[in-house]
């Protein structure tokens, strides 16, 4: 989690983060805003978000819940919306774009609705409608979590797979994803010579 000074601040470290400053990285920063307003003051809570675009770039930027410490969640219902919670308990909060309200923001409802290609001038619009629009546009409700998300994920004991020698986790059984044909990469490709090795 960053602070921010200002918005323009955030908006610097958003284009180094994520590579732009996404109008929906832009209007994830007010759904943040508003679900911390929302809850209150709480130290330890964790994030879901509905989309795995922008959204969890935001909720990087903004909370203490990154991917890399388990407290970030992406269940991509393909809704542009995010909840924080509370583990003990799992109530929470959750912020959407709520399209009743982009009724006087037109670029903010184009974009929304996937119609927002225009040239650069319209991205200055849509911008500007994001920065004035701010909170307007979104709803908030109270919202009480599924069990499988308050489950706080112990540490999975081990194994080395029996065809790669790498370790992976015991309950995926004798083999790796990979090894057991779950692999992303295309097989049987020549070995990468390491740098500096003859």
């Amino acid at each position: 989690m960053i602070v921010f000074f200002s918005y323009d601040d955030f908006l610097e470290k958003a284009r180094e983060f994520h590579g732009c400053a996404s109008p929906g990285l832009m209007i994830g920063a007010s759904m943040v805003e508003l679900a911390l307003h929302t809850m209150g003051r709480t130290q330890h809570y964790h994030a879901l978000c509905e989309s795995c675009r922008d959204l969890p770039d935001a909720v990087q930027l903004l909370t203490p819940c990154t991917v890399g410490n388990g407290r970030l969640h992406m269940f991509d219902l393909g809704r542009f919306a995010l909840t924080l919670y509370r583990v003990q308990g799992g109530r929470g909060v959750r912020v959407h774009l709520d399209m009743a309200k982009t009724a006087g923001w037109p670029h903010i409802r184009r974009w929304a609705m996937g119609e927002e290609r225009g040239d650069e001038k319209d991205l200055v619009r849509l911008e500007h409608e994001i920065r004035r629009a701010g909170i307007s546009i979104l709803s908030a409700s109270a919202v009480q979590l599924k069990g499988v998300f308050l489950e706080e994920s112990p540490r999975e004991a081990m194994v080395a797979c029996i065809s790669c020698g790498e370790a992976h986790p015991v309950g995926m059984g004798p083999l790796c994803r990979a090894c057991a044909g779950h692999s992303p990469y295309m097989p049987h490709l020549p070995a990468v010579r390491m740098l500096g090795k003859a």
